[in-house]
């Protein structure tokens, strides 16, 4: 029994893992309903959104590590085009 506690739970705990953030190519949406709902989904808690170079900037809390994250969107397609740390 105690030899499948180790594999029982990395099957448990990776799915939290999928959660911690959205990946680049992600499609997030152009609004802001869509977009804040579709990064807390994915596990970035959204504080605010503003424009910045031609795309939008959302900045939000990983829920997986605490950080604060910028993730860019573009606004024609929807798309996570580059994560950072927030600066």
């Amino acid at each position: 029994m105690l030899k499948l506690l180790p594999a029982f739970a990395l099957v448990v705990m990776t799915p939290m893992a999928a959660l911690a953030m959205p990946a680049v190519g992600d499609m997030i949406g152009t609004d802001p309903e869509t977009a804040k709902a579709a990064l807390e989904k994915a596990g970035c808690t959204v504080d605010e959104f503003e424009a910045e170079d031609g795309k939008i900037e959302a900045k939000c809390k990983d829920a997986a590590t605490g950080a604060d994250m910028e993730v860019y969107i573009d606004p024609a397609s929807g798309k996570v085009v580059e994560i950072k740390a927030e600066d």
